[in-house]
């Protein structure tokens, strides 16, 4: 039951068929007892007709997926450090007439990783890092592994572990490694150079919506580039298993679920919307709730 204290929040993006975010939110309001409900707000022209109509139903918070990350960031009037180092946010807070932007899709990932296997973000390993990508999502997952790196340095000894990344768009790639300040352990790669050392790399992350249902295009990797020494998080979740995953598998490459980065951004966003850290218990039914239903698709 909802009252007239219920707070609102809810997700903008397009499209947004596919989301799974309600699941994750209204079950973790249910668990915290927090009176709150999420709605789901799918339309293809956010930017042109802004956020007045949520203001005005009095919106609390909202989740911002693709293709409005970066569009979230200029529209906010005070963010995260996250948001301001790669111009991308995924969460907004409205207070009053302050709009608050965070990022919490590093984060999400950064926990995805680790939980998998710490060994893959090793600063003192000297295999590499591929970022497929350059949209919203791969400016925050880049900012949060190299921070991890940095952090995890001992005795402040360079960081062995290099930061590739191979995107279409090149210009937004080299605005990604600026925002960061040009550090020497990130830097673009080619195609060529890229399918000619895959033994180099121990994790490839894929952030592209290539592979997400309803989306075409080819992988963006042979099969032949997978092997057993590596592992792929493709940060797509529905479906459960993409094209490149099928072909990472073939090779017996390790797997990181997408779907573990949406519960822990998620779980993240949670707590900046309502103030409360989820129980252990909670994250695993949420955890056990997102794989029952991407099943189901």
């Amino acid at each position: 039951m909802h009252s007239k204290n219920t707070k609102i929040f809810g997700i903008i993006g397009y499209p947004l068929g596919h989301t799974l975010s309600p699941w994750i939110h209204n079950e973790l309001f249910r668990l915290s007892g927090f009176d709150a409900v999420y709605l789901v707000w799918e339309r293809p022209d956010w930017a042109q007709i802004g956020l007045s109509a949520l203001r005005t139903l009095s919106v609390s918070g909202i989740s911002v997926t693709i293709p409005y990350k970066e569009w979230a960031f200029q529209v906010s009037t005070q963010s995260c450090e996250t948001s301001q180092t790669m111009k991308s946010s995924n969460t907004l807070l409205f207070r009053e007439d302050q709009i608050l932007a965070h990022n919490t899709d590093g984060e999400g990932a950064l926990r995805s990783i680790l939980e998998t296997d710490k060994h893959l973000l090793d600063p003192s390993d000297d295999s590499s890092i591929l970022i497929l990508g350059s949209g919203g999502s791969a400016k925050g997952i880049l900012y949060a592994l190299h921070n991890y790196l940095r952090n995890q340095r001992k005795n402040d000894k360079a960081i062995a572990k290099k930061i590739y990344i191979y995107a279409r768009n090149t210009k937004a790639s080299e605005e990604m490694i600026q925002s960061i300040g040009h550090p020497e352990t990130i830097r673009l790669i080619q195609r060529e150079e890229l399918l000619a050392n895959p033994k180099e790399f121990s994790l490839v992350i894929h952030t592209t919506p290539v592979g997400m249902k309803g989306i075409d295009g080819d992988p963006l990797l042979p099969k032949d580039f997978f092997h057993h020494d590596m592992a792929l998080f493709d940060i797509v979740y529905n479906p459960l298993e993409t094209e490149l995953v099928h072909l990472a598998k073939k090779k017996n490459a390790e797997i990181i679920p997408g779907y573990k980065m949406l519960l822990y951004q998620g779980i993240k966003q949670f707590e900046l919307f309502s103030s409360i850290v989820p129980k252990q218990k909670w994250i695993k039914h949420i955890d056990k709730i997102l794989l029952k239903q991407l099943k189901l698709r």
